[in-house]
């Protein structure tokens, strides 16, 4: 799915990641195990390569948005965020996001972002819902979605392996107010 302009929020430039934006240092944050503690992509190991072959294949997506998180002042890349696959039919999307650099945690960049792309998928888009799954014990995660204005609709008892314990999938979601 093409972006006809980077979505801006306060701090933060959300846009199309390019091959130059797939360094070392990106790939570094896919292969930290705090980054990662949470995401499916821990099982599988990460190469330059395989990150730029995963970038070109969600830009040329018609269904998929995956955006770089950008810092608007220093022009640093800190994590992404993924819109996808969207759901025509439906009007419905998933929503998943990384911020990679650790020196960022705890800032407030997370549900700035999520609130940004909730925002354009709402307006731009014309979607009626956004959701997303996570691990139960990623408070962090879930603090950030609430904070951007979702809420909580369901879990999935036991339905994550982590660090040798059984976890939950809780299922966030974000309604479109239609009036």
């Amino acid at each position: 799915m093409k972006l006809d302009r980077p979505i801006e929020s306060t701090r933060l430039r959300l846009r199309a990641l390019t091959p130059a934006d797939v360094t070392d240092r990106y790939v570094s944050w896919l292969g930290d195990v705090e980054v990662t503690r949470y995401l499916e992509v821990r099982f599988t190991e990460q190469t330059v390569a395989s990150v730029s072959a995963y970038v070109q294949q969600m830009n040329a997506s018609p269904d998929d948005l995956l955006l770089g998180i950008f810092l608007k002042d220093a022009g640093d890349h800190i994590g992404n965020i993924k819109l996808g696959a969207v759901d025509r039919n439906h009007g419905r999307a998933e929503v998943g996001i990384v911020i990679g650099d650790r020196a960022s945690w705890g800032k407030g960049f997370a549900t700035e972002a999520i609130a940004a792309l909730t925002g354009h998928a709402f307006e731009a888009l014309d979607l009626h819902k956004v959701s997303c799954g996570l691990y139960e014990a990623n408070e962090a995660s879930r603090r950030a979605f609430l904070k951007a204005g979702w809420f909580e609709e369901g879990r999935r008892r036991q339905h994550w392996s982590c660090d040798g314990a059984w976890l939950d999938d809780v299922q966030m979601a974000c309604i479109r107010n239609t009036g």
